[in-house]
């Protein structure tokens, strides 16, 4: 049958032995089997699996609407019929009908429990719709009517390798390989889960696999890329990011990181040159010109980024990425009254955006204007824009305005903990903790310079979710920093208002974790953590103590922000770091450290955490 429509669901046309109906299918001579239908029908017209099997036809001819008007006819014909059901769920989960075809589906399964193909058919619209427990339980209800189902066992393994359970998810996945050698997708999610497994040459041989059913595919050269990355090998993760951008050059993803890989592997030669690729192909493309913009704006260039975001705005005027662009940009070169309307017209197209309630707050108090600052976060607390990034710059402007509240939210004694995590070890097996755990993380350091997208300066940092790795030291630092947290949170203030207590919740989550790897001279800028409710730091290797020992240098600041707003802007608060010392804060608390000099490096690992949410995860 023809595919003009790209439809995720399995139903089967039943054309028995027409030898005539198979000769035509075998042509791909549709138009004739659907005039041979309607004269079947003309004759017969209650007739279910005619009605069926044309209303399948119809489907794949893109006639969705007539297709669901036949398929009705034929669940009135034949209502004991499961398949009936099922092939009407799929016409209607793509018209958009949800709900509809949810019913459908599970009255096919009612009928016949043992039906695989709409066990699949349900997974596939449950999780589409988020519900993934559900999508899980209905692939293993396909697995469990056929055990060497294919595409029921690659679902599943995707979205248990999703939730870390790596190992089961490669058992189904080598099963769905192993049931259909051809199924594209069951090779693809192979070298997926074998890629989040650290098994680099088993994954892109499975992605070799993978692209001999099917060269022309993005997702698989994005694939690919990651695992060359992850793989250390960086010149050909770039040469796979480029045959994505070959296959799809508009994609912004795709441009986003390969501009990153290019940048902390030292390629200045291939960093931004993917815009210039597309531009040169395409034209200007409004969200590519507002990437670039971005990438300028975090290297300070604001007059590229200006000149970039005028043309994204021109090209795309009701576009709140390109007006807020132009606005930062603006922001950036001190034309603080031209930033303010281009800011008020961000918010309004784009009201529930944090970032550009924040970044005009923040403006407003670079211009001098602590209470217009202040006006526009109480607003946007009132409109529930509940990001940790305007929590941290109505800090600021209460600070400026000397408003008591200041004190209230930003109580150093009860938010800041500091915990030396030792187990049951002495002050040597402290140290052969952190040296083992040295070694696994200078291994994952494998960029030469640090990213262009975070506040460390002077060094290097992973990029992979660092928790998430398997090795004995990693893991048993995520068992401590586990009973940390649960310490943390169990001991917050009964403070309702306070947004800290307001989200108190024993059940937590790893929004992010990295590792940073500092050189002499090297800090972090001032910032705080939009992903988490409570963030981190734990010093894992440091180098000698300064000769001074009134020195600050290394030392954890908290209380100045990175905007140099007056005499006021400075630390409240330091806290010396200490090998096997966790540091607990709240996420939106400025933080930042003070810059060493010494021969030796600092080695730190750093997470995020958030309320009642999973862990995320990436396998792709």
């Amino acid at each position: 049958m023809p595919t003009g429509t790209d439809i995720e669901g399995s139903v089967e046309m039943n054309i028995g032995g027409d030898a005539t109906l198979q000769t035509l299918e075998r042509l791909g001579r549709y138009d004739e089997m659907e005039t041979i239908y309607r004269e079947l029908l003309a004759e017969r017209p209650n007739d279910a699996t005619t009605l069926h099997n044309l209303g399948l036809l119809l489907l794949s001819l893109g006639r969705h609407e007539e297709a669901e008007n036949k398929l009705r006819l034929a669940v009135a014909a034949s209502p004991d019929t499961p398949a009936m059901h099922n092939s009407l769920g799929v016409v209607l989960r793509v018209l958009g009908r949800t709900e509809e075809a949810e019913s459908c589906y599970r009255q096919a399964v009612k009928l016949w429990a043992a039906y695989p193909e709409a066990h699949y058919n349900l997974g596939i619209l449950l999780e589409s719709t988020g519900r993934i427990d559900e999508a899980l339980n209905a692939y293993l209800a396909a697995i469990e009517c056929r055990a060497d189902d294919a595409r029921a066992l690659t679902r599943a393994a995707a979205i248990l390798a999703q939730r870390g359970s790596l190992e089961q998810a490669l058992e189904d996945v080598q099963k769905a390989c192993k049931a259909d050698p051809s199924y594209f997708d069951a090779h693809y999610y192979h070298g997926c889960v074998l890629s989040s497994l650290k098994r680099h040459g088993e994954a892109l041989a499975a992605f070799d696999r993978a692209e001999s059913l099917r060269a022309e595919s993005v997702e698989l050269a994005i694939a690919r890329a990651n695992a060359l990355q992850r793989a250390g090998r960086f010149d050909e993760a770039l040469a796979a990011n480029w045959r994505a951008l070959e296959l799809e050059p508009e994609r912004v993803t795709t441009h986003e990181a390969l501009n990153k890989l290019a940048w902390i592997s030292g390629r200045q030669d291939e960093y931004l040159r993917s815009f210039d690729f597309v531009r040169q192909r395409r034209g200007d493309q409004a969200p590519l010109l507002c990437l670039e913009a971005a990438f300028h704006l975090r290297q300070k260039d604001f007059s590229a980024a200006e000149r970039l975001s005028r043309k994204a705005c021109a090209l795309a005027p009701d576009s709140s990425e390109a007006v807020g662009m132009l606005a930062r940009s603006l922001a950036g070169q001190g034309k603080f009254p031209e930033s303010f309307a281009l800011f008020a017209q961000a918010i309004n197209l784009a009201p529930a955006e944090a970032l550009y309630w924040q970044e005009f707050g923040l403006t407003l108090l670079r211009a001098g204007m602590p209470r217009d600052a202040l006006n526009l976060f109480e607003r946007a607390v009132a409109a529930e824009i509940s990001d940790p990034i305007i929590l941290s710059g109505m800090t600021l402007a209460f600070r400026a305005l000397g408003d008591e509240r200041y004190e209230k939210l930003i109580d150093f004694p009860k938010y800041v903990r500091v915990y030396d995590l030792h187990g049951e070890e002495d002050a040597d097996g402290v140290r052969q903790f952190n040296q083992t755990l040295a070694d696994e993380l200078d291994a994952l350091h494998q960029a030469r310079i640090e990213p262009i997208d975070q506040t460390l300066r002077g060094g290097t940092q992973t990029t992979e979710h660092l928790l998430e790795e398997r090795t004995p030291a990693i893991q048993l630092l995520k068992k401590r920093f586990d009973g940390a947290l649960s310490h943390y949170i169990g001991n917050l203030p009964d403070e309702a208002w306070h947004p800290m207590a307001g989200h108190k919740s024993d059940r937590f989550g790893y929004t992010g974790s990295w590792s940073c790897r500092l050189a002499s001279g090297g800090y972090h800028q001032n910032h705080v953590h939009h992903r988490g409710w409570i963030s981190s730091v734990y010093y894992v290797r440091l180098p000698q103590p300064p000769v001074d020992p009134n020195s600050r240098d290394g030392w954890l600041k908290f209380g100045e922000s990175n905007l140099a707003l007056g005499s006021w802007d400075r630390p409240n608060q330091l806290v010396k770091p200490v090998v096997g010392r966790l540091v607990l804060f709240p996420s939106f608390f400025w933080h930042g450290t003070i810059p060493f000099a010494d021969e030796g490096d600092r080695l730190t690992v750093a997470f995020d955490v958030a309320p009642e949410r999973e862990p995320s995860r990436s396998v792709s």
